[in-house]
């Protein structure tokens, strides 16, 4: 292809358009990303950042494993990253406390310490002193907390520059205030993008637009992927609290940079990204039950993300089962950041046909569409 037709069209330039076009031109692959500009409800630049696969861990959850890798990864990728762009992305890796507010929250707590030590993952039971002695401020009333001590955070924004410079570095080429309104595809194949200011071509396209991949006509079917709403909030930061990350309560609490960011609902309501008085009624009370000095931190700031989301929870990941040169990778949900970097390396992997360790099964755009 030559560069004004390139190999591959990335539709969207959020984080996982962002990290596929890095990962796609590091192996050579010219990579043109289409993005459509700031959009109200952006899923980036309203997340908190958290890489907390153990944290957020289910007994038999199909994801886990793709998951850890995913946290994992970023102890390579943050460094390459860093010295490529001199872009701080600020990661932390202090570990996510959950904590237990009843009997029965820490028995259940037990429990998953117990299967996820079986599963070789690292978590560890704290009873209420080992709590109150790493988080003075916490609750009283807690019956203990389990922390996943590799799990931790970054600062999205950040993270989402450097990879886009990064990727620009190495010879993708970004083009924005263009929405993808269509893929075109001619005799079963991908052969470019139509956008509000007409037609491009490529050699094949890369469907990364969050929420709004739902949205892009031409796809043989409808994409499985809807806006789910969560409303967050910044708070002035807890003055003597040591840095924390902590859940509980149907909500956490992510006191780790100049603000303390507290979160999340998750509601099905559409395109709508407005912030109510409900949703931040809500997040407060989660957050200040966990600490109750947050009841009386001045708001700094208020605002919603639209989280791309699937029927199964699970993101869309690889090739097109019927159109040639149509591939996938959104619906990330909650773990869009957790699995940019991983994200990106298994498309440009099986982009370029080289054997793929994990087990993609539960990534499979097919398993919507196969009965």
């Amino acid at each position: 292809m030559s560069s004004d037709s390139p190999d591959v069209i990335v539709v969207g330039g959020g984080i996982i358009g962002a990290a596929c076009a890095r990962a796609l031109s590091i192996v050579g692959i010219q990579t043109l990303v289409i993005d459509a500009g700031d959009r109200e409800g952006a899923a980036t630049p309203a997340s908190a950042g958290m890489l907390a696969p153990v944290a957020e861990a289910r007994r038999e959850d199909p994801l886990l494993a793709l998951c850890v890798r995913g946290r994992d990864l970023y102890g390579e990728l943050v460094p390459e990253l860093e010295e490529e762009t001199s872009i701080d992305v600020h990661r932390w890796t202090g570990g996510i406390l959950q904590v237990a507010f009843t009997e029965e929250e820490a028995a259940e707590a037990k429990n998953r310490v117990a299967w996820q030590r079986q599963a070789g993952l690292h978590s560890d039971w704290l009873p209420v002193e080992d709590v109150k002695n790493r988080f003075p401020g916490i609750a009283d009333d807690l019956f203990g907390g389990v922390l996943a001590a590799e799990d931790g955070a970054v600062e999205p924004t950040a993270l989402h520059q450097a990879l886009m410079k990064s990727a620009e570095m190495h010879g993708a080429r970004l083009v924005r205030g263009q929405t993808v309104s269509a893929v075109l595809t001619e005799r079963g194949r991908a052969t470019g993008v139509k956008t509000n200011k007409g037609s491009t071509n490529g050699g094949a396209v890369l469907i990364a637009a969050g929420c709004w991949s739902g949205e892009i006509e031409g796809l043989p079917r409808p994409l499985s992927v809807e806006p789910v709403k969560g409303q967050m909030a910044a708070l002035e930061k807890l003055p003597e609290e040591p840095p924390s990350i902590v859940y509980g309560f149907h909500g956490y609490v992510v006191n780790v940079g100049p603000e303390t960011l507290i979160g999340a609902t998750m509601e099905h309501a559409g395109f709508d990204s407005s912030v109510t008085d409900e949703g931040f009624a809500q997040v407060l009370q989660s957050a200040s039950r966990i600490y109750p000095a947050l009841r009386d931190r001045r708001v700094l700031r208020k605002w919603a993300g639209l989280r791309p989301g699937t029927p199964d929870g699970n993101p869309i990941i690889g090739r097109d089962a019927e159109v040639q040169n149509l591939w996938y990778a959104t619906g990330h949900g909650r773990n869009g950041i957790l699995l940019a970097g991983l994200s990106g390396r298994i498309v440009a992997s099986l982009y370029s046909g080289d054997e793929i360790e994990y087990d993609l099964a539960p990534v499979d755009p097919a398993r919507f569409w196969t009965i």
